[in-house]
């Protein structure tokens, strides 16, 4: 049944981005498709192949763990003669095989949020911001809320998921000497309730900590709402990457403090138009676009340009 749902899914997409005069057709595999993230990244790159003329299938691995059923699927798009695969790979280094399956097939492979390492196969070209870039952003966020050291709980992401290990690893790196020390740190599934939990767990624990970092806004709910049911808005800072709505809401109830916020609608939109420019021959391959986030705090959440960081209230794909 979850093979039949995914294929709908990708039928679904293709009906909608499609037309009568399609100009071809993309593949999109994504490790999972739930959340904030994803579906900005997928409003972007449905509204740009829409532009350009393309139809979507898109592709679900279920979870940043099932790398070989990722793999597999990108194989599938490749001998289905897609003009070009757009991938969020759930672990960069493990697509070489397929990589040379695409390079044969003369089928581009475009990373979207982290580019794919293939190390006999140069890449086609990639979109995404610096994950090690967004680690330190986030340690200067930290210093920044925390000039006089403290104590930080880490709610570190999705185990395995190269963009989280990236991020904690730089922002590690870039406090280290400093007098801020993690007391705490917990990789779990990317959910809001499971981070809530994890969020409450440590503040039992370490009922004075000052600062949760979340690898993302998954992870960032869950810990500001742990905060705000401890009645710990404002004492306990909360701290992570990408901005979704109620990221939004939550920073202007006081109880998120600093937000690293990505451009997944740029992102999306981005890969599509490289995409486009590779079937066309009209790019170099290894392209790579990096494409910056911007540090939001409350006071600077007013003046803000949503239009690059989240799909239109309502949308869904």
């Amino acid at each position: 049944m979850k093979f039949k749902a995914m294929l709908c899914a990708a039928v679904a997409l293709t009906l909608i981005s499609g037309s009568s005069q399609a100009a071809g057709k993309l593949g999109v595999s994504m490790p999972v498709l739930s959340g904030p993230w994803y579906t900005a990244v997928l409003y972007g790159i449905e509204t740009k192949a829409k532009e350009l003329g393309y139809e979507l299938v898109v592709l679900d691995a279920g979870g940043y763990a099932n790398v070989d059923r990722q793999i597999s699927q990108v194989s599938t798009l490749i001998t289905q003669h897609v003009n070009a695969v757009l991938i969020d790979p759930s672990n960069p280094s493990a697509f070489n095989g397929v990589a040379r399956e695409a390079k044969a097939a003369g089928v581009p492979l475009i990373g979207v949020s982290s580019p794919i390492v293939a190390s006999d196969v140069p890449p086609d070209g990639a979109v995404s911001s610096s994950h090690c870039g967004l680690g330190k952003m986030m340690a200067t966020g930290a210093k920044a809320l925390l000039p006089h050291g403290g104590s930080i709980g880490i709610l570190a992401g999705p185990g395995g998921a190269f963009w989280a290990e990236e991020r904690l690893r730089c922002f590690k790196e870039a406090i280290a000497g400093t007098d801020l020390k993690i007391v705490a740190n917990q990789a779990t599934e990317q959910d809001v309730a499971t981070a809530l939990t994890t969020a409450e767990d440590i503040l039992q624990r370490f009922p004075d900590v000052d600062l949760l970092y979340g690898a993302d806004d998954t992870y960032g709910v869950g810990a500001a709402r742990a905060v705000q049911q401890a009645g710990r808005c404002g004492k306990t800072k909360v701290l992570f990457a990408v901005l979704g709505e109620e990221a939004q809401n939550l920073m202007q109830d006081g109880c998120v403090d600093y937000v690293v916020a990505q451009k997944p609608v740029a992102i999306g939109g981005q890969a599509v138009e490289l995409a486009d420019r590779l079937v066309k021959g009209t790019a170099p391959n290894g392209e790579v676009r990096v494409i910056d986030p911007v540090p939001v705090q409350r006071s600077t959440l007013a003046t803000l340009d949503l239009s690059e960081i989240r799909q239109p209230a309502g949308w869904r794909p």
